[in-house]
């Protein structure tokens, strides 16, 4: 009996291994710039091994994805934004969704759903939706309990804008590697002007600051 739970804990962590060892490699070069035998070499195991657990490389791939992007979301639903004004609070919570937005694997993540998107489109939507789409989720279901934002846009079109406003020019910029990364006192600073943007607009009016 020792000897068979030995083998199982023994065959589990390899099994853990190969998909962490996995997960670097596909965010690091994609999935055509991996190898079932590259993994091998490196984690140990037998090719009859991965393919009886994964079926193969795409279905370690799929594997290895979802698992991302189910840990990438976990913040997110995570995050605890409160009842408080508006104005804090979606400073908080853009601080904290912009983090996560420029952490290197969620960059990495996002540039495998670019360059494998279309062979994999099931998978490239579950990025979207671990990411973009559970951020402005969270948003959304909070404006649509402030009683003075009923009328205009629907809290799914304003929590939409808030996020693309925050985080689509640092995010493109990141991506591109033509920058250095924000510091947290830039992140903070894009993060105010954002909400106050998001806030007063640009029209002439009311520009007390309330981030």
């Amino acid at each position: 009996m020792q000897s068979v739970n030995h083998r199982t804990v023994h065959g589990a962590a390899r099994i853990q291994a190969l998909s962490d060892t996995a997960a670097e490699l596909f965010l690091e070069h994609g999935y055509e710039g991996v190898s079932i035998d590259e993994l091998i070499g490196r984690v140990g195991g037998s090719r009859r091994n991965v393919y009886g657990r994964f079926g193969g490389k795409q279905g370690l791939f799929i594997d290895v994805v979802t698992r991302l992007c189910d840990e990438q979301a976990q913040p997110l639903r995570d995050l605890d934004i409160g009842e408080g004004e508006i104005g804090p609070t979606l400073t908080t919570f853009g601080e904290r969704l912009l983090e996560i937005v420029l952490q290197p694997r969620t960059l990495a993540l996002h540039r495998l759903m670019i360059a494998d998107g279309q062979r994999f489109p099931d998978l490239a939507q579950a990025i979207l939706r671990s990411g973009h789409e559970a951020g402005t989720a969270i948003l959304a279901e909070w404006l649509g309990r402030r009683p003075g934002l009923r009328h205009g846009p629907s809290p799914e079109m304003r929590a939409e804008q808030f996020v693309m406003l925050l985080t689509a020019g640092p995010q493109l910029r990141a991506l591109t590697g033509h920058t250095a990364p924000l510091s947290p006192a830039e992140r903070a600073h894009h993060v105010r002007e954002t909400v106050f943007t998001f806030l007063h607009g640009v029209l002439p009016g009311d520009n007390t600051r309330h981030a």
